[in-house]
């Protein structure tokens, strides 16, 4: 039997909405493939509809039409405007876009950060170089550049595995060959891969390794390794 409501709310985006009945009771569910006519309802129309309920017992309309509109049935009612499917596929571009950019886009403020990674460097490279110009030791002279390209490699991997759902690098792992001298590396890394630069606690140990050995070469150079020698009294079993 068709009785007659009040369609109190509906999201023509979704296609549904709910009917309060005249008569009292219940709100019923009512849907765009149901609705009949020559538009789309809007809140606050009055209709008519026949009350049925679906497999779940929920109440439900059918057969929906506006209350005195005698006209045909159009089809295309219950299909979604393009109206409305274009700000949803333009509202989605922008992210999709951003997300782009921020993972492949140019690094920002380059010259100051080259500018960082060179300070950073110089008290490692003149200590090393004075390493071996007095005692002949060329390790420190080599760990460096050697350690980096690891760095830089492993974190280009670790990118890689994160963007494609596979096995990561351990965050050990990156900070083993960091503390070997592969800071650079893994600070030039950082920056052209967006990788890693906003977990506190990475960067907390990150830049703890960084400060370590700027420290050791100070002490190396100006007080002829003062510190670094007690240091290692102190931690080394006699």
């Amino acid at each position: 039997m068709e009785q007659q409501g009040l369609l109190k709310r509906w999201n023509d985006e979704q296609g549904f909405g709910f009917i309060q009945p005249l008569q009292g009771g219940a709100e019923v569910f009512a849907h765009i493939s149901a609705m009949r006519g020559d538009r789309r309802p809007v809140s606050g129309d009055r209709v008519m509809y026949i009350a049925s309920k679906d497999g779940r017992s929920r109440l439900r309309a059918e057969h929906v039409r506006v209350a005195g509109s005698l006209a045909l049935d159009q089809s295309a009612i219950r299909t979604k405007p393009k109206s409305l499917e274009m700000p949803v596929a333009r509202a989605r571009k922008p992210k999709k876009t951003s997300s782009r950019r921020e993972s492949m886009g140019p690094v920002k403020n380059l010259a100051l950060k080259l500018l960082v990674l060179t300070l950073l460097c110089s008290l490692p490279l003149s200590g090393a170089i004075q390493l071996l110009l007095d005692s002949g030791f060329i390790w420190a002279l080599a760990v460096y550049p050697v350690a980096s390209v690891i760095s830089f490699v492993q974190y280009w991997q670790d990118k890689a595995s994160a963007q494609k759902g596979r096995w990561r690098t351990s965050e050990n792992a990156l900070h083993f060959f960091e503390l070997l001298g592969g800071w650079p590396g893994a600070l030039l890394a950082q920056q052209c891969f967006r990788h890693k630069t906003r977990k506190v606690s990475f960067q907390l140990l990150f830049w703890m390794i960084v400060a370590a050995h700027q420290a050791f070469w100070l002490d190396w150079l100006l007080l002829d390794g003062t510190y670094f020698t007690e240091f290692v009294r102190v931690a080394l079993p006699h």
